[in-house]
């Protein structure tokens, strides 16, 4: 039998081997390349489900940490993707994308065993800053595998075909990863994190099985072959001009405006959402995780969607619709409290569809507006100018709570002017796709337009009536718009 590895790879009778490199010309290389993608992404996946979220700021209160800390610890990941300003330039010089993915991944997957031990250990500053210390090495290695990976997977997969490709990756992680994290929150029980009842013993072996399930994936990874293209010595580019190269694109540069906007409107609340369901709501882990499991679900199911959509009519409409739907998340948690939790249900599912075309559609278009010869530059770029943004956000977010608890003001009225703030920042972030021209992209208006009245072609359709009722009259309202002011409409 040929295993996967032999599959995509091309033997040769020298004595150094050469370089392995992508066979597409048959198949079988699709779909062995296919198979070891989806295979490190469910392990990948199971990792970072288990090793955030409401498990690492259950870890950061079961050890005695404050608001600033689990503000700190949200921000270490972003933080870290300053890096990628650097590492962009070494691995665009050097072209060995696959060995930096391969080391990188190694590094972001380790510290969470060592992570494991602290959660054993007695909740002091010391365990704290050890705490810190782990994630801020797994942030470090985790932002240089993804730039590496991210410019290896665009040299494989050609630009046609990434929208479904990205969608079919997060539909199999999304299912794979609630699953994971339905049951490691039975398994931790009702116990709040914060109180001595709670099972941290269990807690530590969910961050070990996160990353052995980690460093397993890297075993599929070392199958993947090399990229089509390799660069050579000769293509060497001064680190000046390799970051200043993306600043000087006027289109690229207004993505990276509504990125550092958008990742600071959406990292200002992000980590206390979990805080205010833990300590106000009073939810069990298990609630809490079913809630996010709810959001996982849907944006699983819809990803495929979405990127055939952005694949026929561009990828900026998506994104952008999908910022007006997350756009209402804040809005909904401000109607929450402790005996009012419905609306919870109605933010996730709302989250789900928001976030699964905006996560398909940005990185989509992110790649798109990048130039192939400088994609490292220009994607170190985009997650720095995001990672700084989504970095300091939930600093301040931290601070401006641990101000509230020491004064006057109520906590709960402190989360609901964070939601509010958060509100107004989502609001003013919709603006700014406007301002970026995709090539061969349609407006948000003519995708409207189209699948609202291919919707209302089929009569047996059981939506017909919203359809006729509700979408049509969004549809001719998009019409209207795309007749009177034309030269926005090809830009939106």
């Amino acid at each position: 039998m040929i295993d996967a590895c032999s599959v995509v790879t091309i033997s040769t009778p020298a004595k150094k081997r050469a370089p392995r490199l992508w066979t597409d010309d048959t198949r079988a290389s699709w779909f062995a390349v296919g198979r070891l993608v989806d295979a490190h992404n469910v392990l990948q996946t199971v990792m970072t489900q288990l090793s955030s979220g409401v498990f690492l700021t259950g870890l950061a209160l079961a050890l005695g940490g404050s608001e600033m800390l689990i503000g700190l610890l949200a921000a270490l990941p972003l933080a870290a993707k300053l890096a990628q300003l650097y590492l962009s330039w070494r691995i665009e010089r050097a072209g060995h994308w696959r060995r930096v993915a391969l080391a990188s991944a190694a590094l972001g997957r380790v510290p969470y065993l060592f992570v494991a031990l602290l959660a054993l250990a007695p909740p002091t500053n010391l365990t704290l800053a050890l705490l810190v210390v782990a994630l801020a090495c797994a942030a470090l290695g985790n932002s240089a595998f993804e730039l590496s990976f991210l410019t290896w997977m665009a040299e494989l997969i050609p630009e046609p075909l990434r929208g479904v490709f990205w969608g079919r990756r997060g539909q199999i992680g999304g299912a794979v990863g609630t699953a994971a994290t339905l049951v490691a929150a039975w398994l931790l029980g009702a116990a709040p994190p914060d109180s001595s009842q709670f099972p941290r013993a269990r807690l530590a072996a969910v961050f070990a099985i996160a990353g052995l399930a980690g460093l397993a994936a890297i075993a599929f990874l070392r199958c993947l072959p090399n990229p089509r293209r390799l660069r050579t010595r000769g293509e060497e580019t001064p680190l000046r001009e390799t970051l200043s190269a993306p600043l000087r694109d006027a289109t690229y540069r207004r993505l990276l405006q509504f990125s550092a906007v958008w990742s600071f409107a959406s990292g200002f609340m992000a980590p206390f959402y979990m805080v205010y369901m833990l300590r106000e709501l009073r939810l069990s882990f298990f609630v809490v995780t079913a809630l996010t499991a709810l959001t996982n679900v849907i944006m699983a199911a819809s990803q495929v969607y979405w990127g055939r959509l952005g694949d026929h009519f561009g990828t900026k409409p998506v994104l952008r619709i999908g910022s007006y739907l997350i756009a209402l998340y804040p809005l909904l948690w401000l109607l929450t409290a402790r005996n009012r939790i419905w609306p919870l249900i109605v933010a996730q599912i709302v989250a789900g569809f928001g976030w699964s075309a905006f996560h398909v559609s940005l990185g989509n278009l992110t790649l798109k507006l990048a130039p192939e010869a400088s994609r490292p530059s220009y994607l170190a770029t985009f997650g720095a100018a995001s990672g700084l943004a989504e970095g300091i956000a939930p600093l301040l977010g931290g601070a401006a709570l641990s101000l509230a608890q020491r004064s006057a003001v109520s906590t709960p009225a402190a989360y609901h002017v964070m939601m509010a703030v958060q509100l107004a920042l989502f609001a003013a972030a919709t603006i700014l796709p406007s301002r970026i021209t995709e090539p061969g992209g349609t407006a948000v208006g003519h995708l409207i337009r189209v699948m609202a009245r291919y919707r209302t072609m089929d009569a047996s359709a059981p939506a017909k009536l919203v359809f006729e009722h509700t979408y049509m009259h969004l549809a001719r309202l998009a019409d209207l718009i795309a007749r009177e002011f034309p030269r926005d409409a090809e830009t939106i």
